[in-house]
């Protein structure tokens, strides 16, 4: 952290340390946690083969949060960037600040971790916060256990059991930047039935202005709706089914760059194209069904069959205008042989200001367009200086003429089919068993991105394998088998050795590969605009220039790492300690420009992390709870793109407090030291009060008020706020 950061760290924490002489009440009581989602093993924190951050009801709620990113940024090495108000990109450890393709998301178990673009749309995504029981973040690589795409960890979001809590919840949220949400759920059942319906709305604003005082177009409207049903069918069987659907519409402001500027911006052609705005939203539908069905053959025994379906759509229509030029086949050639060439053309003819051909020198410009090929390891034929100079021709044609008006889209829909059978077994006392084979299809359509549809199957075999030799002694083998129709087959292995000092005292020693395989974006891409309804100087349809083609053969991403940490949980106390050294290293990535004009996929990059992290959590009676987490990541990498969201120092410090008459608090500080150049620091506060009406019947208002002690924009120099201050109140009735 920077030097703020760091004494606002320290002086967060000792501030909740005064506070522990007041009288304790009730919070809830610390309990010995088990987690499925490092091995997929129910195991104590003690003995998972990593480090796990368990988000359990309680600190959701006093959280505040309004988004699951929000929520995870108490996890130690999670990173938290925004591309705009409604679109977050989380990573663990940082890397890309516009992509986010390296953690698998689970909901329940059933991946939200888009295949047709390569990441997670948190916005979109058909859950609400409230029907959240837990959420268990493996860090660090898991593709043992749940495949590519867990290369850097694990989020699995674990909804609440409707036989949890029957009756109705109504709750309302207001507050400033156009806070307006709703929530509405009943849940009853029986000793063999228990479900729970749960509808919600989420809005906002987003962000207030740009850099430069102009309003900000990101505001975020989210519907969604969940059905859940838990049919006990015999003593030894069930069966869990899910439907979830959200319907949403994001922002978004013109985002359509012009080939160049014909005259710096001062012919009636740029004039024209310059005044041209049109709102480029995006209306999202998910909708998904899954089933689990449990049967134990004795308590030694279990096999469970999981089967899911799901449709992603996303919707983006909008009208572009651009310069004639950018529709020619001189320059739609040029671009496909060479799209550094069709740049430099670009460059050349609008850097050097010579839009009028007779003042254009052909011979400098083949000159300027070769050196910056050369650099690049192209050579600059005979042919690419032929459709260069006929593109440079074309200019003085176009520059007093209208632009090219049409209609284009991005739209994108994307299916998913996967079905998995897992079998758990305890051969003897000391040696338990995992295993399982699972089968997915990925199918994606849509005309822009792919030029049609582009089809994926992977099958799965994995197994965890733990044997406790000793009492003090346990040690774990686990290795996933994957075979992607599209990318090939790879082998994730993971091995780990726990030392105990005492029962719920471990030290631990773990290695692990694991891959991410390229999805359908990066390597079968074929990215293409076409202009229909067009006006202007050319006929319909229009294809424009840029052509983005993923190269169909870029290999699998992968990590090796290595990891010495400790668990301890401190009963007496209440105090939960874990500590994680880390060394990690991936090969191949892909880090490079994905978009329509500079689209360069490849396995060229590398990076490597070294770094500690420690997470405490401590019930200090029944009345008081300190969480404080920090991560220290030291990184190389090989590639810019990489360097711009990982922090070197970033944490947080959280109190939280039962009051008489029932009121609750809690105080959260976050901090780090650079989100992409970007220092970041922020105070969290929220107080609520419960009134009771009857036995079964209660009001809860709850105001929560967010701070920045930074000045700072939000990951991007556009994204800012008018005010430091966020507030919003929840008022929730239960009955």
């Amino acid at each position: 952290m920077s030097g703020i950061s760091l004494r606002s760290f320290v002086a967060g924490s000792a501030l909740c340390m005064t506070a522990l002489a007041a009288p304790a009440l009730t919070l809830a009581p610390p309990e010995l946690p088990t987690v499925l989602s490092a091995t997929r093993l129910k195991q104590a924190p003690a003995e998972v083969p990593g480090s796990m951050t368990v988000l359990d009801r309680e600190l959701i709620r006093a959280s505040g949060a309004r988004s699951i990113p929000e929520l995870l940024r108490p996890v130690p090495g999670m990173h938290l960037g925004y591309r705009r108000g409604n679109q977050a990109n989380l990573n663990y450890h940082g890397t890309n600040v516009t992509e986010a393709r390296r953690l698998q998301v689970l909901v329940d178990g059933r991946s939200v971790y888009r295949s047709g673009l390569a990441t997670v749309d948190w916005a979109e995504l058909a859950l609400a916060i409230e029907d959240i029981d837990r959420i268990e973040v493996f860090r660090g690589p898991n593709t043992a256990a749940y495949g590519a795409n867990a290369l850097m960890g694990v989020i699995n979001i674990v909804t609440r059991l409707p036989l949890d809590d029957h009756g109705t919840t109504l709750s309302f949220t207001r507050g400033n930047r156009g806070v307006q949400d709703w929530y509405a759920s009943h849940s009853a059942g029986d000793l063999t039935h228990n479900w729970r319906l749960s509808l919600s709305q989420q809005r906002d604003d987003g962000f207030d202005h740009d850099q430069d005082g102009r309003d900000y177009r990101d505001g975020l409207r989210t519907t969604r709706l969940n059905l859940r049903h838990v049919w006990q069918l015999t003593d030894t069987q069930s069966l869990d089914w899910q439907i979830a659907a959200s319907e949403a519409n994001r922002q978004s402001p013109y985002e359509f760059g012009n080939y160049f500027n014909h005259a710096k911006g001062n012919s009636p052609l740029d004039e024209a194209i310059a005044g041209h705005s049109s709102n480029a939203d995006i209306s999202g539908r998910d909708f998904s069904a899954m089933g689990l069905w449990k049967l134990d053959i004795s308590p030694d025994h279990q096999i469970q069959l999981q089967a899911y379906a799901q449709h992603a759509e996303r919707l983006r229509d909008w009208r572009v205008c651009e310069s004639p030029v950018a529709f020619s086949a001189a320059l739609r050639e040029l671009n496909g042989l060479s799209e550094l060439a069709a740049r430099r053309v670009r460059s050349y003819l609008e850097g050097d200001g010579r839009q009028d051909l007779p003042a254009i020198d052909r011979a400098r410009m083949d000159a300027y367009i070769d050196r910056y090929m050369r650099r690049e390891g192209q050579a600059y034929t005979p042919r690419l200086s032929e459709l260069a100079n006929e593109v440079a021709a074309l200019v003085p044609l176009y520059r007093d003429n209208k632009p090219v008006c049409g209609n284009v889209n991005e739209n994108i829909r994307e299916n998913r089919y996967h079905i998995e059978l897992q079998n758990s077994l305890r051969l003897t006392s000391r040696l338990r068993l995992l295993n399982g084979v699972s089968y997915r299809y990925d199918r994606v359509h849509s005309d822009t991105w792919f030029g049609g549809t582009v089809d994926n199957q992977t099958s799965q075999l994995f197994g965890t394998l733990e044997y406790r030799a000793h009492p003090r002694w346990l040690f774990q083998a686990g290795g996933m088998y994957e075979y992607s129709q599209l990318v090939g087959d790879a082998f994730s292995p993971r091995l780990s050795t726990h030392f105990f000092l005492a029962p719920l005292h471990s030290i631990r020693l773990v290695y692990a590969e694991a891959v991410r395989s390229p999805d359908m974006y990066e390597n079968n891409a074929n990215w293409r605009y076409v202009l229909r309804d067009v006006s202007g100087p050319l006929d319909d349809p229009r294809i424009h220039y840029a052509w983005a083609r993923g190269p169909g053969d870029l290999d699998h991403e992968r990590m090796r790492s290595r990891e010495i940490g400790y668990h301890g949980h401190f009963h007496r106390t209440g105090l939960h300690l874990d500590i994680r050294a880390f060394q990690e290293r991936i090969t191949g990535m892909n880090s490079q420009p994905l978009k329509v004009g500079d689209f360069q996929p490849d396995n060229a990059s590398s990076i490597e992390f070294e770094g500690l992290e420690t997470e405490l959590d401590w019930h200090i009676g029944t009345a008081n709870r300190i969480r404080l987490a920090h991560a220290y990541i030291d990184f190389e990498a090989t590639s810019k793109y990489d360097q711009r969201l990982t922090a070197r120092h970033s944490g947080s410090a959280t109190w939280m407090r039962a009051w008489p008459a029932g009121i609750r608090t809690s105080l959260t500080y976050f901090g780090a030291d650079s989100l992409n150049e970007r220092r970041f620091e922020r105070v969290d506060s929220r107080i609520e009060k419960d009134l009771a009406f009857a036995p079964r019947s209660r009001l809860n208002l709850a105001l929560i008020w967010q701070y920045r002690l930074d000045d700072e924009a939000l990951t991007w120099d556009e994204n800012r706020f008018s005010s430091r201050s966020h507030y919003y109140l929840t008022a929730e009735l239960n009955f």
